[in-house]
């Protein structure tokens, strides 16, 4: 009945792991660039003594890690001017105060500087890894077919698309964006959409869906614990009698 208990509560905590995970994916499914988060579930085979001296095994279940799905989400026209989104491969950089950030959520604008800059006011870079300066005073931007940023004809910046040898490497930070651990940019060959972002691609009914097949796997996890401890608590209470 240990066993039954042990293998129960186990998986109790990684179901509430995956919650969470499930929880917060749901909450971005509508966060432009957000990728989903996902669990690796694998079975751990212990041996517990026993008092009559054999050694059973029990099956436990844990969260090796986690993973992210950096598949693309579905695109959606914005016609704002500064509003961009990356057909293939790669990411935008952003400047931050811990470093460089990467992300997918191309939905930009200006600050007072005529710096272009993310939501939260991170400087977006060109493909050199300068900030992109724009003059709010020299017309409207335009993007030419091979990605240039332009006002009134003449160039101002090119937006900055970088690839990773393994996508695998990055690591979420936050803000929906992606730390990695180089030192060289490496530009990505991919074009970029004005007027589009791309979406997150958590499916909401999808998410949901999972969820719920969660909860209902965690309280018939709970079940099992609650039923080994009933009958631990009635063997007891019998022996004691018997005595």
């Amino acid at each position: 009945m240990e066993n039954a208990i042990t293998a129960g509560l186990s998986r109790q905590i990684v179901l509430a792991r995956a919650l969470d995970i499930a929880a917060n994916n749901v909450a971005n499914q509508t966060t432009a660039g957000f990728k989903a988060e996902r669990v690796n579930f694998r079975e751990y085979v212990s041996q517990i003594e026993t008092p009559n001296g054999g050694d059973p095994t029990v099956s436990l279940v844990y969260d090796s890690d986690t993973y992210t799905d950096f598949s693309s989400g579905g695109l959606e026209t914005t016609h704002a001017p500064l509003d961009f989104s990356i057909d293939g491969e790669g990411f935008f950089a952003v400047q931050t105060d811990v470093g460089i950030g990467y992300t997918r959520d191309g939905h930009f604008g200006l600050n007072s500087f005529g710096e272009l800059v993310n939501r939260d006011g991170a400087q977006v870079l060109d493909e050199g890894g300068a900030p992109v300066l724009i003059d709010p005073e020299a017309g409207p931007v335009v993007m030419s077919r091979d990605g240039e940023l332009q006002q009134r004809g003449t160039p101002v910046a090119k937006l900055g698309v970088f690839a990773f040898d393994d996508v695998r490497s990055l690591r979420k930070t936050g803000a929906n964006l992606f730390a990695a651990d180089i030192d060289t940019l490496t530009p990505a060959r991919s074009s970029i959409r004005q007027g589009f972002i791309e979406l997150s691609n958590v499916s909401p009914v999808g998410a949901m869906t999972e969820m719920v097949e969660i909860l209902r796997a965690y309280e018939n996890a709970a079940q099992v614990v609650q039923t080994a401890d009933e009958l631990t608590r009635n063997a007891v209470r019998t022996l004691t009698q018997t005595n």
